[in-house]
């Protein structure tokens, strides 16, 4: 498998990954599993920090692949 191909899907897998965590984090709120005094904040704070580290991961991964793409691997 070529690396480029590799840093796709590892850039789809991580996303995916993030995003689950994420709306599992959420519905533990939302559901009162996990307790919070201000469960509106407590969701903004959640879905923010997941966000930025989804647009970290994929920016990262997207210049790998396109330096792998330059490269020919």
């Amino acid at each position: 498998m070529k690396r480029s191909t590799r840093a796709i899907l590892g850039l789809l897998v991580i996303e995916l990954a993030l995003m689950y965590g994420m709306l599992w984090m959420v519905a533990q709120v939302k559901t009162g599993a996990w307790h919070a005094p201000d469960p509106g904040k407590s969701i903004t704070t959640i879905t923010a920090i997941c966000g930025s580290a989804m647009g970290i991961a994929g920016a990262i991964l997207l210049v790998a692949f396109i330096r792998f793409r330059i490269r020919g691997d």
